[in-house]
């Protein structure tokens, strides 16, 4: 156990472009001032979003200054109003996640019963925001093909082709910031951060748990992203809402081995099957008031490995007869060193009497399939069924309780399972470098959200991440071992599983079993809470925040408590020139197998399964907008 030095760091911005947002929202800010270009103090500028029908509305400060946030991202319409002015309306006002739309409105005295709409006017340029990074909106996210390959269409796979990216990031990461190393970037959704205490970035929580049909969009900070984003570089992924009308969805992605056609060299199609299917559906639950969102999402995969050739041994030297083998097998039991030059008897013909074979050895190999060849090397032709499920679900409500509280829920699960024990080609089982890996991504969200003052909004979160990977050795219930009647291995892997083992020297079988086959599992957990004020007062927008995580790793390197590996050479069957030396060449590391003879073997029997680390993480900041 081990933890982090507390730090607190401050970051004080006193004049900057790029306003602090709430959650993953979006800000709406401007100027409203008279026909002469003074400023209009205390007039209210409503928002409603032409989804939901939810109106949110601020008054301008005594420089004329109004700041709306937070705002989910969508369509709105803005309102402009002040006592002896006429109303002005701006319509199809677009925010996105991250961004700061500034909106000037130059009112015109008359009647408040009098109004004036503005319907079309030319895309504003951007001088609120200096933010570097772009926003992908869902039409165009859902229009790009994502690949399916043994997982469903990945959300963050579009990540990496983004401008400034480079690389892969790493195994579980979403690419290389502006050249920065890799895993250091920041996956955030709805604004909260999904920190892994063992890999930073890491992808899993979206690409297994959210599917690309829940997203609404996503966008991808480089530079001069808001105080409050951590990384080198950061993703920011808004999942979609409901609003006052019902949508419903169902659909099906899918790859089959009956479209394609036949290769020039192939008998038949090999199997290759790929369908990833859900389903849809949001709307009010109250009018106006509460949305809900939700989204199932299931993958299948089925496929066969290439067919590829392996070394196992022949059936005649199952039973002992090496004959056919171009080099000499030795007794060990005649080897004589008591007089130099050492010296070793080779078996007769090459073969080793059937007493001699070793009851365990022979219990062992009695699950090899036969040979497809009659080569002493490259005689089994193996390809194994591989097959992976995946189901997720993704579910959102939001609550607007009056035009001061609102609340958000979110909630996504993924569950990820091989359907057989293979990843890869490989010898059938138990002889198989094989395991079953389950992967349980989970992270939930709630806030509040609470405006005391017309220019006073504070947003509290607390958030919750888990990823739960675990390994499973499927040889566990076989009890080998034991049945082989292999004494006094410890409780576990050891003496239950199929056993590791590795051949050396020439003409050497393919090994059995090997280091992904061992079992393990790690559960990490990270808890968020999260508190970001905006006041607004004057030419200024203050915005004061703080963040507390923290994280835990929980890992068992040996999820059974013991691993025992064992080696065999030639060496123990190898011959004697006529100088004493050891012959190399000669000799085979199966019939060392076969009598018994190990070269090297390695049990460990753990005093402690299970090791975990306690980390606990602190920041503020604060940011100040001076228009």
């Amino acid at each position: 156990m081990s933890r982090f030095r507390r730090v607190i760091a401050l970051s004080f911005v006193p004049i900057v472009s790029t306003l602090a947002q709430f959650g993953g929202t979006g800000t709406i800010q401007g100027l409203v001032t008279d026909p002469s270009g003074a400023v209009v103090p205390g007039a209210t500028v409503t928002a409603t979003n032409l989804a939901t029908g939810v109106k949110t509305s601020r008054q301008t400060t005594a420089a004329g200054l109004y700041v709306i946030a937070p705002l989910p991202p969508g369509t709105y319409s803005l309102e402009a109003m002040a006592a002896g002015f006429k109303p002005v309306v701006r319509e199809g006002v677009v925010v996105d996640a991250l961004a700061t739309v500034e909106v000037n409105f130059r009112l015109e005295i008359g009647p408040t019963a009098e109004q004036v709409t503005v319907t079309d006017v030319a895309p504003p340029l951007n001088t609120a925001d200096a933010r570097l990074g772009q926003t992908l909106r869902n039409e165009v996210y859902t229009a790009l093909p994502l690949a399916m390959g043994n997982a469903p269409r990945d959300a963050t796979a579009f990540v990496r082709l983004m401008p400034g990216i480079s690389g892969t990031g790493g195994t579980y990461s979403a690419g290389n910031v502006l050249g920065a190393q890799p895993n250091s970037q920041e996956v955030y959704i709805e604004g909260l951060p999904l920190t892994d205490p063992a890999v930073q970035g890491e992808v899993r929580y979206l690409s297994l748990a959210v599917s690309v049909e829940a997203i609404d969009q996503f966008q991808l900070e480089t530079a001069n992203a808001p105080v409050q984003y951590g990384g080198a570089g950061n993703t920011n992924f808004v999942l979609k809402s409901g609003g006052n009308d019902f949508h419903g969805t169902v659909y099906e992605y899918f790859r089959n081995d009956k479209l394609d056609a036949r290769g020039f060299f192939a008998s038949r199609r090999p199997t290759h099957r790929q369908n990833e299917f859900g389903v849809n559906l949001s709307g009010p639950v109250v009018r106006n008031r509460i949305f809900f969102f939700g989204n199932y999402d299931g993958y299948r995969y089925r496929t066969q490995t290439q067919p590829s050739f392996y070394s196992i041994p022949t059936e005649p030297a199952r039973q002992g007869d090496f004959s056919a083998f171009p080099v000499g097998i030795f007794d060990p039991l005649t080897t004589d060193c008591s007089r130099t030059p050492c010296t070793r008897s080779p078996f007769p013909g090459n073969r080793i009497p059937r007493n001699r074979i070793s009851p365990i050895s022979d219990f062992f190999q009695s699950f090899l399939p036969p040979t497809t060849n009659s080569n002493l090397q490259n005689n089994y032709l193996s390809s194994v069924n591989v097959g992976y499920n995946n189901d997720s679900t993704t579910d959102k409500v939001d609550v607007y309780l009056n035009d001061r509280q609102q609340l958000y829920w979110l909630y996504t699960r993924g569950r990820r399972k091989q359907s057989t024990p293979y990843r890869y080609g490989t010898l059938p089982l138990p002889y198989a470098d094989a395991r079953k890996v389950t992967e349980v991504p989970t992270s939930s969200q709630i806030r509040h959200t609470y405006v005391p003052t017309a220019n006073l909004v504070n947003q509290l979160s607390f958030g919750v991440a888990r990823f739960g990977g675990w390994i499973e050795n499927v040889t566990m219930e076989g009890q080998y071992p034991q049945k082989a009647g292999l004494k006094g291995l410890p409780p576990g892997e050891a003496d239950s599983s199929f056993p590791e083992i590795s051949f050396g020297g020439p003409n050497a079988p393919t090994g059995w079993r090997g280091t992904n086959s061992r079992a393990n599992e790690e559960v990490h957990n990270t808890f968020t809470l999260q508190d970001n004020l905006q006041w607004t007062r004057g030419r200024h927008a203050l915005s004061v925040g703080f963040q507390m995580q923290r994280m835990q790793v929980n890992m068992k390197e040996r999820r059974y408590g013991s691993l025992a590996t064992w080696n065999f050479s030639n060496t123990q069957t190898a011959g004697f020139d006529s100088r004493g030396t050891l012959l190399t060449n000669t000799g085979n590391s199966y019939a060392s197998y076969l009598l018994g003879y190990v070269n090297s073997a390695t049990v460990i029997e753990d005093w402690v399964v299970g090791t975990g680390g306690r980390y606990r993480a602190y920041g503020w900041w604060i940011q100040d907008n001076w228009k």
